[in-house]
């Protein structure tokens, strides 16, 4: 299941670099309205979600090797994000309600709001993108995102990614191949948003040929 979701990633941010690999500079830093992310952004929150997911396998890793249980609990305040209509504030009042109905939400129902965009949300402010990155760096951090996680992967083939459990009060309890490939779901959302933005009548012609070479190509 490991490698067959590693697999599926693989191709997911295979298709994000090919969206946005000729974009220029100024189509990088294209956003559709203000306050709204550019597509640089949107591509530096993806690479910081994978460090994020990177590093808490890694911790579930080691727990794994020094003989703890392989369990790693990211609170509301650790990983805050959260649907649009629900401030920040409002979410160490809502962890406990949030734990409790995670019992009787099914995956199915909580892959779909990962993966659609039919209810907005907030990032967590570890994944909040920063501004201004050149598209080089942004190219380059979406190749290296990506082979540091098959990196630590590649180090610790031995290990039994199933028994290792990560929970959250809204994306619930998930093993490590569950967890890749709600990172699929998670990136195949911003997909469609940058497809969405360069498909605009607002960004440079160039931006639309890129995307429509893009989706011939897949």
């Amino acid at each position: 299941m490991l490698n067959t979701n590693l697999e599926r990633f693989r191709s997911i941010r295979a298709r994000t670099l090919a969206m946005v690999q000729g974009l220029s500079q100024e189509q990088m830093d294209y956003s559709p309205a203000p306050g709204t992310w550019s597509i640089g952004e949107v591509v530096d929150h993806l690479i910081l979600s994978v460090e994020i997911i990177r590093d808490d396998v890694a911790e579930l890793i080691e727990l794994t090797k020094t003989g703890k249980q392989p369990l790693l609990y990211r609170s509301a305040a650790d990983f805050n994000i959260t649907p649009f209509f629900i401030p920040k504030c409002a979410l160490p009042f809502l962890e406990l309600p949030f734990n409790f109905l995670n019992m009787f939400v099914p995956d199915s129902a909580r892959e779909f709001f990962v993966r659609y965009r039919l209810i907005p949300a907030r990032a967590a402010d570890i994944a909040t993108p920063r501004r201004g990155r050149s598209a080089a760096e942004l190219h380059d951090g979406l190749r290296s995102s990506l082979e540091e996680l098959e990196a630590l992967f590649a180090a610790n083939l031995s290990l039994d990614y199933g028994k290792m459990i990560h929970q959250h009060p809204l994306l619930g309890t998930q093993n490590v191949p569950h967890l890749l490939y709600t990172m699929g779901l998670h990136e195949e959302r911003h997909q469609s948003q940058i497809s969405d933005f360069l498909t605009s009548s607002q960004v440079p012609r160039a931006g639309r040929d890129v995307v429509d070479r893009s989706r011939s190509s897949l």
